[in-house]
């Protein structure tokens, strides 16, 4: 009888063992405290300002920025872009298919200029979606092990993906805050332009209209340990955040 209770417990604590390192549950689990998918996707749309800084390279990007949900439309009118701003105002968009890039209103047909419009229209919806389309068919969730960071307790999962999801296939691995179960951190590779060791992430959350959204965000390089090896720290800051608004559709056409 004993040995029996002894069988019972440790088949119980196995299972419990399992299924808090089941990356499919953590990452549902992590979606559902951000406000969860349905929620975030019935918000049909969303505007905000952002602004990007990187005393690397150096990079400045501020732009006014309007997503539709549906075919993950991309619409953004930059007040300073570092790398295109002596050919006037620039305007990016991505209508679901084709991307476009215009310099005082006029169409560009620059191939490096609209590679990069089609990175930043891309890159920047799926920054800010990216939790919520990690259920995504073509994702892959492993769970790789834990970590402590200044007394607080992580799950880490590695996120990949299949040959045809996107147009270059990174990794990622998150840092599952156990007791909030918010992503903190992540590490993450940019295989478009060519680096494949990793830069940090780190997040600050602000709720609104019930969805928890990173409204700041630092980076740096790092290595797969998660420690920093770059000199200064990247800022990104989302302001005047609005889902859910009347979007003219006519600005994602030429």
């Amino acid at each position: 009888m004993k040995n029996s209770i002894i069988t019972l417990c440790l088949a119980i604590f196995t299972m419990s063992s399992i299924s808090a390192q089941n990356p499919d549950k953590i990452v549902d689990n992590m979606i559902k405290e951000l406000g969860g998918k349905k929620t975030f996707y019935g918000m049909k749309n969303i505007t905000y300002d952002v602004e990007y800084k990187d005393p690397n390279t150096p990079m400045t990007l501020v732009s006014k920025e309007v997503y539709v949900f549906e075919k993950e439309r991309s619409y953004a009118e930059y007040s300073k872009h570092s790398i295109f701003s002596k050919n006037g105002k620039v305007t990016e968009a991505y209508d679901g298919e084709n991307v476009w890039i215009k310099f005082d209103g006029k169409i560009s047909y620059d191939k490096q200029a609209n590679s990069m419009a089609r990175f930043w229209r891309k890159t920047n919806y799926y920054w800010f979606a990216m939790f919520f389309k990690l259920q995504d068919e073509g994702v892959n969730l492993k769970h790789v092990g834990t970590k402590k960071i200044e007394g607080r307790d992580y799950d880490l999962i590695k996120v990949t993906f299949g040959n045809d999801i996107g147009d270059a296939q990174d990794t990622y691995i998150l840092y599952v805050n156990k007791r909030t179960k918010l992503v903190d951190q992540l590490l993450f590779t940019v295989v478009a332009f060519g680096i494949k060791e990793p830069e940090l992430y780190k997040f600050h959350y602000e709720t609104i209209n019930g969805i928890k959204i990173p409204t700041e965000r630092v980076e740096i390089s790092s290595n797969w340990e998660g420690e920093v090896v770059g000199k200064k720290w990247a800022t990104t800051y989302w302001t005047n955040i609005r889902f859910n608004n009347n979007i003219d559709m006519a600005i994602f056409s030429k």
